[in-house]
């Protein structure tokens, strides 16, 4: 993390706000170049409840994407990754692009992959089951009308 930390000082990262979250922008000169990613990230993090001293950082390019996994030694995800004591997560801007559902994760929207990332600061851990766990197997209305289930659940639950 140290090393991922020295990259983004060593970047020339613009900033968004998101509440009172940071959101950095990595890859690109301005926000502006990074907008259809920073728009609907700013968005899911006020609907979320992320810490208000959370740092995010943007990675508004593949190349970026991939300098920012291979330092943080991320090569397993393709959507985000979160550091615990760090407090920070960064997010492959490439998700607010791609068609829906998502392609090679189980969390098949950006809000969704954002509560697994949240997940991870609610367990205080780096245990992918763990976090989804956290936030996942008691989903928000909104998380299960995204994934279709509503119905299904509601269905089990009856008497």
């Amino acid at each position: 993390m140290q090393t991922l930390l020295r990259v983004l000082s060593i970047l020339s990262l613009s900033v968004a706000s998101a509440d009172a979250q940071k959101v950095f922008v990595a890859g690109t000169k301005t926000v502006a170049q990074c907008d259809y990613a920073v728009r609907p990230l700013v968005s899911d993090l006020n609907a979320i409840g992320f810490p208000r001293d959370w740092t995010f950082v943007v990675a508004c390019t593949p190349s970026m994407w991939d300098q920012l996994r291979a330092k943080a030694d991320a090569r397993a995800t393709q959507t985000a990754f979160t550091n615990v004591a760090g407090r920070i997560t960064v997010v492959n801007g490439a998700i607010y692009s791609e068609p829906l559902p998502l392609r090679g994760t189980a969390h098949h929207t950006p809000r969704i992959v954002l509560q697994h990332e949240r997940g991870h600061i609610l367990c205080n851990c780096g245990d992918e089951r763990e976090a989804d766990r956290y936030v996942l197997d008691k989903p928000a209305p909104e998380i299960l009308r995204t994934l279709g289930l509503a119905r299904r659940i509601a269905i089990l639950q009856r008497p």
